[in-house]
C-alpha cells in the first residue's frame, strides 16, 4: 500500500494539471488503473486492478480517496463473489465462501460423550454446505489479520444405527423404539439450515504462494424443515416434524488450510432440542472444504 500511495502522490500533480482541460485523468501503473477526477476544490482518486474472470479481464475497484479542503477520506474494498479470486499476491483472501462436506455427530451434554440412547451410523451421518458470499475487513496493514463473514445454506442428516426413530410423544421428543413387528430399514433425523459465520482469520503467504490460514469464530445457524424420516419395506415416509428442535443455534467454528483447500470443525454451544422437551444432544461436525 505504501507503493500505491507513493504512486498516487507522484501522479497527482500531473493529474491536477490535466484537470484544467479535461476534469479527469487516467494512468496505468503495474497493471493498476488510477483515475483522478477534479471538481472545484475536491479531488477524487479511484484505483482499480485487473481481475481475470475466464477469458475476460475486468477492472475491480480496490481503493477510493476523496481530498477536500485539506482533509481526506479513504476506503479500501475487499468483497468476493463465487468463483472470482484476486490474483494480487498481496491481497487478503477470506476463507468463507466454498463447498463444505463433513461428518455429523451428536454428543451427550456437551461433553463429547457418546449418547446412551442414540447410536449413529457415522458413515452415513453427514452434512453438506454451500457458502456463496463472503467479505473481509483487514485489521493490519500487512494483511495478515482480518475479520471475515459469509452466508451459506446446507443440509444435515443423522442416520440411526438401531431400530429406533426420533418422535415427539406427549410433547416430549426422543429416540423411541419402533412399534412391535416393525423394522426400520432406515431411520434418520435431518434438517436444512442457513449459516452466518463471523470469524477472526490469520493468513500468510509462503514465497508468494498460498496462503496458509487459520480462523476461528462464531456462527449463527437457522434450522428449518426438521424431519424424522424412516423407510419400511422400501417405503420412505416422514414420521414426525419439528420435534422441539431449537430453530436458532450458535456454533463455534474453526478452520485451517492452505490456498483453496481446508479442514473445519464446528460445535453447537447449546442442545439441539429445547430444554425439557427433548434429549440433551449437541451437534458436532468436521470435514473438508474447497474455497472459491
Amino acid at each position: 500500500m505504501k507503493k500505491l500511495i507513493f504512486t498516487l502522490l507522484l501522479f497527482l500533480p500531473l493529474a491536477m494539471a490535466a484537470q484544467e482541460e479535461t476534469q479527469e485523468s487516467t494512468v496505468y501503473v503495474n497493471g493498476q488503473k488510477i483515475v483522478v477526477k477534479r471538481s472545484e476544490n475536491k479531488i477524487k482518486v479511484k484505483v482499480y486492478e485487473e481481475v481475470a474472470q475466464g477469458d475476460t479481464i475486468e477492472n475491480d475497484q480496490i481503493f477510493e480517496g476523496v481530498y477536500l479542503d485539506g482533509q481526506s477520506t479513504e476506503r479500501r474494498m475487499i468483497v468476493s463473489l463465487p468463483f472470482v479470486k484476486k490474483k494480487d499476491k498481496y491481497h487478503f483472501e477470506p476463507h468463507s465462501a466454498g463447498l463444505y462436506i463433513g461428518q455429523s455427530r451428536l454428543y451427550d451434554n456437551g461433553s463429547f460423550g457418546k449418547p446412551d440412547d442414540v447410536d449413529l451410523r457415522l458413515s452415513k451421518s453427514w452434512e453438506i454446505g454451500l457458502n456463496l458470499f463472503e467479505g473481509a475487513l483487514p485489521l493490519t496493514r500487512d494483511r495478515h489479520w482480518a475479520i471475515t463473514a459469509g452466508l451459506g445454506w446446507g443440509y444435515t442428516s443423522f442416520r440411526l444405527d438401531s431400530n429406533t426413530a426420533f418422535q415427539e410423544i406427549d410433547g416430549i421428543a426422543g429416540n423411541y423404539p419402533a412399534p412391535d413387528g416393525v423394522v426400520y430399514d432406515q431411520s434418520r433425523l435431518r434438517y436444512n439450515f442457513f449459516r452466518l459465520p463471523l470469524a477472526l482469520e490469520w493468513q500468510k503467504r509462503l514465497n508468494g504462494h498460498g496462503p496458509i490460514f487459520l480462523s476461528a469464530g462464531a456462527e449463527v445457524e437457522w434450522r428449518y424443515s426438521i424431519k424424522s424420516k424412516v423407510k419400511v419395506d422400501g417405503d420412505s415416509r416422514t414420521l414426525d416434524k419439528d420435534l422441539n428442535v431449537h430453530p436458532i443455534g450458535i456454533n463455534i467454528l474453526a478452520q485451517a488450510g492452505y490456498a483453496n483447500i481446508g479442514a473445519y470443525a464446528r460445535y453447537s454451544t447449546a442442545s439441539l432440542f429445547q430444554n425439557g422437551k427433548g434429549p440433551d444432544l449437541y451437534p458436532f461436525s468436521f470435514g473438508i472444504c474447497w474455497y472459491w
